[in-house]
């Protein structure tokens, strides 16, 4: 009824039923968190990756199979895919409609859910092999 260039309802009477502001309240503390997060991960992953440029492949692993490293690349790699997963729910949230929302919005956890088991995974097939 509020996209109809007719309607009697006031501009507050057309956006009063679209939702609380406060709902998006903890996606953009979260998104904050993350970014702040990712700021020192980031250099500490640039550092890693700078000192592994010079050494080979057994030597990479070796070094990527040490506590520290590994725990700087799975914080790091968590963190940003978390931050990537609610920046897209935000995206979608704002812009698709209707039952495209539902479709998108599981495709999105399940795409994020998917890349951080890979990443795991991976990172911990290294740590531990």
């Amino acid at each position: 009824m509020a996209d109809q260039p007719n309607s009697l309802r006031t501009p507050l009477g057309q956006v009063r039923f679209l939702g609380s502001a406060r709902l998006g309240a903890e996606d953009n503390w979260l998104v904050h968190l993350t970014s702040v997060a990712l700021i020192p991960l980031a250099i500490g992953f640039v550092w890693m990756i700078l000192t592994l440029l010079h050494k080979d492949y057994n030597g990479v692993r070796a070094e990527l199979a040490s506590p520290l490293p590994a725990i700087l690349l799975l914080l790091f790699i968590l963190a940003g895919i978390l931050h990537m997963h609610i920046g897209m729910r935000s995206i979608i949230l704002d812009y698709v409609r209707g039952p495209a929302r539902a479709w998108t919005l599981i495709a999105n956890t399940a795409a994020a859910s998917a890349l951080a088991i890979a990443c795991v995974y991976a990172a911990a097939r290294i740590a531990f092999t």
